[in-house]
């Protein structure tokens, strides 16, 4: 199965643009093979997308749209496979025709990713990108009915996650924080503290060692400050904190007050205590500082 997902893109210059341009790209992430361009040459497509941007005289405002394709972890798809559900979806989804776009497969977590970077300027009528909700719910249909004319998995049912487990009502006491939550709990735009959630959940689920919880969550885009000197377990997502998005930190116990799921686990004590509890037997924990 594949989750399609439209990334939170703050407003910046155009080095953002070029940022997220060499994150997808990055060698230790995919493959040459696993990346194409569409509209523009791979080497040059920053350029050609700011070129476009000059022609029709939209330098400002925002530079370019990402959206994340995720496979289950549980899917048998190799890279090559997930690769071609991004190139078909591409060529099919007329919404994003007309739109430099570079796809690349990541293959550096245990979950294959397809990453859809594209400008925000259409280089054939020069204007920009909008989408609607209904729009975004025909671009999922379109990337299901693809996945199943292919062989894969649909894509799992409205609340439900990738890994099968149901969802619950995420909430904020702040109107923004929580209008962020609700967009991405109806699929509207990625969310860095909703996946940051699941990965945590995940990592819960697998982990038997403190070490192997970290490592988890470094294998789903996050690195883990568990100190024995500080009070709090914090996360940071590895690509937002890369990017310079401001806000790509969150501690454990937030997550517990936004998301449900997470209730029992506010402390490092509960998240030991849930290792332990699960797995009915004794766990590592490491008191070096990370």
């Amino acid at each position: 199965m594949a989750v399609l997902k439209i990334v939170n893109v703050h407003i910046g210059k155009n080095a953002t643009l070029k940022g997220i341009i060499n994150y997808i790209l990055k060698p230790k992430k995919t493959e040459d093979k696993l990346v194409t361009g569409f509209g523009c040459d791979i080497p040059q497509a920053f350029d050609m997308m700011m070129e476009t941007k000059k022609i029709f005289g939209k330098l400002t405002g925002r530079q370019y749209y990402h959206l994340v394709q995720s496979f289950a972890p549980n899917e048998n798809i190799t890279p090559a496979q997930a690769h071609e559900v991004g190139i078909k979806f591409a060529e099919a989804c007329k919404k994003l025709w007309g739109f430099e776009l570079i796809l690349a497969t990541h293959i550096d977590r245990k979950h294959i990713h397809n990453h859809f970077v594209y400008n925000s300027v259409n280089y054939v009528h020069g204007h920009k990108f909008h989408i609607t909700r209904k729009e975004l719910a025909e671009m999922k249909e379109l990337q299901n009915q693809i996945c199943i004319k292919m062989g894969f998995s649909p894509a799992p049912k409205k609340g439900f996650d990738m890994f099968g487990n149901k969802r619950t009502k995420a909430r904020a006491d702040d109107a923004k924080t929580h209008h962020v939550l609700q967009k991405a709990e109806n699929s509207e735009q990625g969310s860095f503290l909703q996946n940051c959630s699941q990965a945590v959940q995940a990592s819960i689920k697998l982990a038997k060692t403190q070490d192997q919880f970290i490592q988890l969550m470094k294998e789903q885009g996050f690195e883990t400050e568990w100190k024995v000197n500080k009070k709090h377990i914090v996360f940071t997502d590895i690509q937002r904190k890369k990017l310079g998005e401001k806000k790509c930190k969150v501690r454990l116990y937030k997550l517990a007050q936004y998301f449900p799921e997470l209730k029992d686990f506010q402390t490092k004590e509960d998240l030991i205590h849930g290792i332990i509890n699960k797995h009915n037997g004794v766990t590592t924990v490491n008191t070096e500082q990370r």
